[in-house]
């Protein structure tokens, strides 16, 4: 099934993939570095498909980052490696390496939720995954110690009279 997941951040690998250039085939470890609740790196022979030294995204009306980048191929799986930590806010994290999502099966995007305004039109549906980590999806879960209550979404409103 053909799909896409990016961005993931890997300095090291990204620099690798830099290093050989577009349409090298060689062995890479990436991801699953950063602690370990990153889950473990991957062992793959990949081809090197596109590479920047900076690849800028926009991000509603300004511009983001993500450093140094590459895209590889695993079989019919291509995957974004940037050198800069940031959330994949629009497609271009994919286009702009060469990948295109519209011969895509499945895409993959690594943020909580400020993909959505970018990808949604695109996407014929928006799965969101847990995937576990240091910060879950759900606010909830989180053991807030320095907040005051109550505090929304997570607390009730006080000011809403619940009588009617």
């Amino acid at each position: 099934m053909p799909a896409a997941v990016g961005a993931l951040w890997d300095a090291q690998a990204a620099a690798f993939c830099i290093a050989a250039g577009p349409g090298a085939v060689m062995p890479l470890r990436f991801g699953g570095k950063a602690a370990s609740t990153s889950g473990d790196p991957i062992d793959a022979m990949v081809t090197v498909l596109a590479t920047t030294d900076d690849l800028v995204i926009p991000f509603e009306q300004s511009t983001v980052s993500l450093g140094a980048a590459a895209s590889i191929r695993i079989g019919k799986l291509d995957v974004v490696l940037a050198s800069g930590r940031a959330q994949t806010f629009n497609p271009a994290v994919f286009t702009n390496l060469g990948i295109d999502l519209a011969a895509k099966q499945v895409v993959v995007v690594k943020s909580s939720n400020h993909f959505y305004a970018a990808f949604a039109p695109i996407a014929a549906e928006v799965i969101y995954v847990d995937c576990g980590g240091p910060y879950p999806p759900d606010p909830a879960r989180i053991a807030y110690t320095k907040i005051r209550r109550p505090i929304a979404p997570l607390d009730p409103n006080p000011w809403l009279s619940t009588a009617d």
